[in-house]
Formats: structure tokens, C-alpha cells, sequence
């Protein structure tokens, strides 16, 4: 059963929209950031956090995604 997550970022580069499907591949990332949608892939936790710093999302935005993904 895939979940769903959803986060949004905001720094002085603007706001980023975050969606995370869990599923059992891994993460589909949906993301809303530089007036752009990005779908991206990731396999695992460490991936994801790698990807979300390359969008320059907020290291407690990351925390929180990470923390939700442990408790779905």
C-alpha cells in the first residue's frame, strides 16, 4: 500500500511543495520549487535527503518528511 507525505519549504529562494508517495520500490518525489514541477526518484532514506538538499529544502523540512516516512 503506497502514502502518501506532503511538506512545504520556505527560505528566501521561495517555497517549495513537497510530496512524497512512499512505495515499495522506494520514493516518487513530487516537488513544486523555482515556479517548476520535478518528479523525481529516490530508493532510500539517504537518496531522498540527497535530493531534498539539491532543491535547497530546509534540513527540519527534511527531518519532518523523514520522521513521517518512519511513522507511516
Amino acid at each position: 500500500m503506497d502514502k502518501v507525505i506532503s511538506a512545504e519549504s520556505v527560505t528566501c529562494l521561495g517555497t517549495k511543495d513537497i510530496q512524497v508517495d512512499i512505495t515499495k520500490d522506494g520514493f516518487i518525489v513530487n516537488i513544486i520549487a523555482w515556479g517548476e514541477w520535478y518528479i523525481e526518484e529516490a530508493k532510500d532514506i539517504k537518496e531522498l535527503e540527497e535530493l531534498l538538499n539539491e532543491f535547497n529544502v530546509q534540513q527540519y523540512t527534511i527531518n519532518e518528511i523523514k520522521e513521517r516516512i518512519a511513522n507511516a
